[in-house]
């Protein structure tokens, strides 16, 4: 006969009382999996909807919505490119000025700032998400428009190939690509700053005293630990934020101008693939709806790269800072 020591009897008695609770199936279990099954059936019914909404013009006019200028008549072809080089001007340009001021916002959360102010400062910044997009179309042609009229026009004419990168240097401010570009830098810091500051923050503490120790000042142990250590993660907040850029909607349909014109001049109208949908859609009909989902496909699978891209790059950061 095999005596079973009472302590692993004790653990086999749990196991087995675990085990028994888990294969017990309540009627809360039943109602979240319904929910998840009814979650995962309103995605796929609504990624399938738009799909099949815009099949006819990718059998049709496929290549068209893809290289042409012109949107044209409501019976068609429909020509998209405007919208995505629109798209792509607007947020690599708000990308870039998130990035730029993000970035030296989070560095100063982390490690400069008073430790009693830095949860007043953060929060602060992630209120500007809070900030509804009309409120920063309204502020863009109110309030930014006429200073960069004034103030920024002048310094742009000085610039070299100011004519090619802005159009006429003499074009007077009001809605353009330039401002919607820079409006939507305002609307994505907050999402970089949030990401980029808690990837920022996880740095181990050893490698930044152990720098410290060797004689770098705070400045050398930035440059040259923090940001090599955080660059993974950094880019993820940056494919992140460029992902939010690109679906931006009432803004941009406000101060970019609404204009379906492929030109790569930034003080002249343009639009882009989420404003166009917004303005065109309650007056068109026909082949032109399915152009118009056709733009949304196109948006959406833009948006599902850029985030799969984001989360991929931030988990592997989660996971290098935590075999360091």
């Amino acid at each position: 006969m095999t005596l079973i020591p009472p302590d692993l009897r004790e653990h086999q008695k749990v196991v087995a009382e675990y085990n028994s609770a888990t294969t017990v199936r309540t009627w809360y279990h039943f109602l979240l999996l319904a929910g998840a099954v009814l979650f995962a059936a309103v995605s796929i019914g609504f990624v399938g909807t738009i799909f099949w909404s815009s099949l006819p013009t990718w059998l049709h006019h496929g290549v068209t919505l893809l290289t042409g200028k012109g949107w044209t008549s409501p019976t068609g072809p429909f020509g998209g490119l405007a919208m995505i080089t629109g798209t792509l001007e607007t947020s690599i340009i708000a990308l870039a000025i998130a990035v730029l001021i993000g970035l030296g916002t989070s560095i100063a959360i982390v490690y400069f700032i008073p430790r009693r102010l830095r949860n007043v400062v953060a929060t602060l910044v992630e209120l500007l998400a809070a900030v509804p997009s009309i409120v920063y179309g309204l502020w863009g042609l109110a309030v930014l428009a006429p200073w960069m009229e004034v103030t920024v026009n002048p310094w742009l004419n000085t610039w070299p190939f100011a004519k090619e990168l802005f159009g006429n240097p003499g074009q007077e401010y009001g809605p353009s690509l330039l401002l919607a570009s820079v409006v939507l830098g305002v609307m994505v810091l907050p999402t970089f700053v949030a990401i980029s500051r808690e990837v920022i923050s996880v740095v181990p503490q050893d490698l930044i005293e152990a720098s410290l120790s060797l004689g770098a000042s705070r400045w050398q142990v930035i440059r040259q630990v923090v940001l090599p250590t955080a660059k993974i993660g950094l880019f993820g907040a940056t494919f992140l934020s460029l992902a939010r850029a690109t679906g931006e909607t009432v803004a941009v349909a406000l101060i970019a101008g609404g204009v379906a014109n492929a030109q790569f001049h930034l003080l002249y109208p343009g639009t882009s693939i989420a404003a166009w949908i917004a303005l065109e859609f309650g007056e068109s009909q026909g082949k032109e709806i399915a152009a118009l989902m056709a733009l949304g496909v196109l948006l959406m699978l833009l948006n599902f790269g850029l985030s799969l891209i984001s989360r991929s790059l931030v988990n592997r950061q989660r996971r290098a800072l935590a075999i360091v």
